[in-house]
């Protein structure tokens, strides 16, 4: 038994040296593979493809509405699209409010606040995957190799600059510090407000993003969950205390999320977009051949409309992380039984992910709605996060197997070709980020183009109708009866004005968007809709003359209720941070009350 105090000065030092120097080796690698990612972001002015300047738009547009409003708009108010166009209350409502909502604090910088906030979500990805790496006990440089399986892979890239899908993105990158801190809260002796908040902002990134991901990802997280408990024998005991107080937090940041989730489950059977057949990958069913999808080298297919669309799974990762496992686990036992379940249970999962994008006639008995999806390879998301599972599993059967000297000549072999592996990607990474053209004929060269006017919709925009109503009888309106609110003269939410209502009972076609369980009109009386979903209205009398006419959010139970479960969440998450802050506190007089003096420790 040796106290702490008799080891030299100069050996202690030299340990804390040797940490300090690999945490700033960490930080460099990190930082230098983040800005690798992000660097067509932050070094050009492009506008890539259509999307991503559609979404910088949307984002100015709410933080617009939020500005003007006090609270997050479901609208839209533009020409070509009309007013009260109800796109907030169907897709992205949460995430186009922060970004809007951090423009508006900046002082009214859009790019910067869209690119900051993209930028910060690549570097969650890449911090997530090594954070996960150190909870599980993966060490050393070996600890980047999950992570740039990640943020180097194909479809990862191609989500945010060849399809522009940036909702798509961010709610996918918000996975891995996701899921990272989750495993921190769970194991963690005491909850800690950086977690917490960590935790909090994933959750709500990830729920209130892209419907799509946030339905398949939660599918395919509950999915993983059950593989890896089986292939680890089912365990029985669990941190159940410790999971409930994780799934109260969960519950506490969607609910943060509610102002439009809620309507958004509650009135999607009443707008365009569900009325629309969804392709289940059968027009674009050359992106799922095994062919492609484990091309080393990556391509897009000749039938692509999509310049730089890459689907391929990060094949040279895929290759190591069965090999390093096969290896390691089955041939030599130079692991753990416990790491070995893992890794079957990783394959099995990843196996399942393939099958489903490859096998497209089984999209055929997919049930709503996991049957929108619309394509396929975008289980592709889940394929990679899969892939940097296998990786982590296979790096940290490397370090087990590193002490072991039958195995020193396989472990220098694998550590070799992993960092060949890691080189491969990186630069197959910078290839398709600069060499294929992003750009689409109409896509806008300079993105700070976009943001000419709120009020009239960029040129990449193409979808002016999926969120107009189909509840409402559609109206015959004869030639001529047009009433037309002006966006410029909408505030955030509400348009109030007397306007010239053309005379008599007949009906009338507006550019009012919204049905009437978003939008209420008063001062006209609403009779149904035309075929493209536009208000139809008619004067309340007949008559003729100047009308007030008032156009706002409607007060029915589910917004409400939706607006007060958002402000519950938030007050909730706000507790939860008091109360870590609190048992911080108290942690730290603790320590300071302790009597001073050596205090001997088991070496």
């Amino acid at each position: 038994m040796q106290s702490q105090g008799t080891y030299p000065a100069s050996h202690i030092a030299g340990a804390r040296a040797g940490v300090g120097w690999r945490r700033h080796a960490d930080l460099l690698i990190a930082a230098g593979a983040v800005l690798l990612v992000a660097a067509p972001l932050l070094f050009t002015s492009s506008g890539f493809a259509l999307d991503f300047t559609n979404h910088l738009w949307l984002s100015w547009v709410e933080g617009t509405g939020l500005a003007q409003a006090g609270h997050p708009s479901y609208f839209l108010h533009a020409r070509g699209i009309g007013v009260f166009y109800p796109f907030f209350a169907f897709y992205g409502g949460s995430l186009y409010a922060i970004v809007g909502g951090i423009s508006d604090l900046i002082g009214g910088h859009p790019v910067a606040a869209y690119v900051g906030m993209t930028t910060l979500a690549i570097s969650g990805t890449y911090g997530g995957m090594v954070w996960l790496g150190r909870e599980l006990g993966l060490r050393g440089l070996m600890i980047h190799a999950p992570a740039l399986a990640v943020v180097t892979s194909a479809y990862y890239i191609t989500n945010l600059y060849g399809r522009g899908a940036w909702t798509e993105f961010m709610a996918v990158a918000a996975i891995a510090p996701l899921l990272a801190s989750g495993v921190h809260l769970v194991r963690a002796p005491a909850w800690r407000g950086g977690p917490v908040v960590v935790f909090v902002a994933s959750a709500i990134v990830f729920s209130g993003s892209h419907n799509i991901t946030l339905l398949w990802g939660t599918t395919v997280a509950a999915f993983a969950g059950v593989v890896l408990w089986l292939a680890l024998g089912a365990p029985r005991r669990l941190p159940i205390r410790r999971l409930a107080m994780l799934g109260g937090l969960t519950l506490a940041s969607l609910a943060a999320n509610a102002w439009f989730l809620l309507p958004d489950i509650s009135y999607s059977k009443d707008v365009a977009a569900h009325l629309e057949v969804a392709p289940n990958g059968a027009g674009v069913s050359f992106f799922d051949t095994p062919g492609l999808l484990f091309d080393p080298l990556r391509q897009v297919p000749a039938a692509s409309t999509t310049p730089a669309l890459f689907v391929q799974v990060p094949v040279w990762f895929l290759a190591w992380g069965l090999l390093a496992g096969g290896v390691l686990m089955w041939r030599r036992r130079d692991s753990s039984e416990l790491l070995r379940r893992a890794w079957v249970g990783v394959v099995v999962l990843l196996a399942v992910i393939l099958g489903m994008i490859m096998i497209t006639p089984i999209w055929k008995a997919i049930p709503f709605p996991y049957d929108e999806i619309q394509f396929p390879y975008r289980l592709g998301s889940y394929a990679f996060y899969a892939v940097g599972g296998l990786v982590l599993a296979g790096a940290l059967a490397l370090q087990q197997a590193a002490g072991s000297s039958r195995s020193r000549r396989t472990v220098a072999w694998l550590r070799g070709a992993l960092a060949v592996v890691c080189a491969i990607s990186v630069a197959l990474c910078v290839w398709q980020q600069w060499v294929p053209n992003t750009l689409f004929p109409s896509s806008y060269t300079n993105r700070w183009n976009v943001l000419r006017s709120v009020s009239t919709a960029p040129r990449t925009w193409y979808d002016p109708i999926a969120y107009t109503d189909v509840q409402a009888p559609i109206v015959t309106v004869p030639a001529g009866r047009v009433l037309v609110i002006p966006p410029e003269s909408v505030r955030g939410d509400r348009f109030a004005s007397w306007m010239n209502v053309p005379a008599g009972p007949a009906p009338i076609l507006t550019n009012i968007a919204g049905g009437s369980y978003v939008a209420h009109i008063s001062g006209v009386q609403r009779v149904g809709r035309s075929p493209y979903g536009m208000t139809v209205v008619r004067r309340e009398g007949g008559g003729s003359g100047p009308v007030h006419v008032v156009v706002e959010t409607t007060h029915s139970a589910t917004i409400v209720l939706g607006r007060v479960l958002s402000i519950s969440g938030c007050a909730a998450i706000l507790a939860v941070l008091a109360w870590t802050a609190a048992g911080g506190r108290r942690g730290r007089r603790a320590v300071r009350a302790r009597p001073r003096g050596r205090q001997a420790r088991s070496s």
